[in-house]
């Protein structure tokens, strides 16, 4: 199986600092492909990219697999979308 090519523009957009939020990976990659890619459903990935405090430690480093960036760039990325959403309370 050949892994889809979008993956590779996504890797350059991260690397060049223009996606800073894990959800904005899916302005390029469509989320179905990277559901499949990780064996998960539509449904599910739709959760963990509204709920990134839900994402497993496996799934992040999958997914850094499959971008061909450090899991430190995917972590990144969802802690910078965790701090934006409601479930994060500043104390």
């Amino acid at each position: 199986m050949t892994k889809d090519e979008r993956y590779t523009g996504v890797k350059q957009l991260i690397e060049s600092g223009y996606i800073t939020e894990f959800k904005q990976i899916f302005t390029y990659l469509p989320k179905t492909v990277l559901a499949g890619d990780l064996g998960t459903n539509n449904n599910r990935m739709t959760r963990l990219i509204n709920n990134v405090h839900e994402f497993t430690l496996e799934e992040l480093d999958r997914i850094s697999q499959l971008i061909d960036v450090s899991y430190d760039s995917i972590n990144v990325l969802v802690n910078n979308q965790y701090k934006k959403s409601k479930h994060f309370k500043r104390k």
